[in-house]
């Protein structure tokens, strides 16, 4: 497996006062797209979630494959494949990460991004909330700084977002990531939501 990091991390800090406590969230949100990805599991049955979507569910993602309780929705595009791995990018069996470890949510492609001259030009933005709606950390465009030059064609067709929770008080265990990947030169657009816990230790 090949990628190439195109942004740096954003961190920021909740804090959120309650009766007597006073509640610290960390996070950190970056971006990839992804050079090769063929994840194989073995013969082992997988345990995730999968559901294919027909056109009796939603026709602009007839045919896709949706795991780990991804909500999704598409416009302008064909999306193949949306799931969960983890910081080693094997696919997760359910939506648990612990404190320090990344969650990455992978979206494959079909057809969809406008191309010119070879290149893509999309933006990719996520937000990490709690359980209780607060905002964690949001980034709007993490490609921001490829928008002059855009992404070579071919590496658009899988997109990595990750998620990260640095530090969290306890009590504080649930979390909503919500995201964005549309294109700059057309219609083309994917956006959704999951949710994922953090494991106990």
């Amino acid at each position: 497996m090949y990628f190439t990091f195109l942004s740096g991390h954003h961190s920021f800090k909740l804090k959120q006062k309650g009766m007597k406590k006073l509640i610290l969230v960390y996070a950190t949100i970056s971006c990839m797209v992804l050079y090769s990805c063929d994840f194989k599991v073995g013969d082992k049955k997988s345990d995730v979630k999968v559901k294919t979507v027909t056109s009796k569910d939603n026709t602009t993602l007839n045919g896709a494959i949706i795991k780990n309780d991804i909500e999704v929705d598409a416009t302008g595009v064909k999306v193949k494949e949306v799931y969960l791995v983890d910081a080693d990018y094997k696919p997760l069996a359910e939506n648990k990460a612990r404190v320090g470890e990344k969650i990455h949510i992978v979206i494959k492609m079909d057809t969809g991004w406008v191309k010119e001259n070879g290149k893509s030009f999309i933006g990719a933005g996520e937000k990490i909330l709690t359980s209780s709606g607060r905002v964690v950390v949001s980034a709007d465009d993490i490609f921001k700084e490829q928008e002059l030059t855009g992404l070579d064609a071919d590496d658009t067709k899988v997109i990595s977002l990750s998620a990260l929770i640095t530090q969290a008080d306890p009590g504080v265990d649930n979390f909503e990531v919500q995201f964005r990947v549309w294109d700059k030169k057309g219609a083309g657009e994917v956006r959704g939501k999951y949710y994922f816990s953090l494991k106990k230790d």
